[in-house]
């Protein structure tokens, strides 16, 4: 049994971190978005490339949130990314602990 309460602890170890990295790409991408729009260095790119795939996606599930070209997307998927740590991340830690 504690091979599978290891499993799981570990796996919410990997999605919990997983998912502050991604918070912490969108903030970075967010924050350069204001100073260099038009950026064309390499970590920019690299940056946008990461973070567009899911902010497009709701961006069209949610085209309210673009409104004269300002954009409320980031802001969503910031707590999109919040709930997930919160609900997905602590249900896995306390299931962990209860095996």
């Amino acid at each position: 049994m504690f091979v599978a309460k290891n499993l799981v602890f570990a796996l919410a170890t990997v999605i919990d971190l997983a998912l502050l990295l991604y918070l912490i790409c969108l903030f970075a991408a967010v924050v350069i978005s204001w100073f260099a729009p038009r950026s064309r260095h390499p970590l920019v790119r690299f940056l946008r490339a990461i973070v567009e795939p899911v902010l497009g996606r709701v961006r069209r599930a949610m085209p309210f949130l673009v409104m004269q070209g300002f954009d409320l997307t980031p802001i969503v998927v910031f707590l999109i990314i919040h709930f997930l740590r919160r609900f997905l991340v602590e249900t896995l830690y306390d299931a962990a602990a209860r095996m």
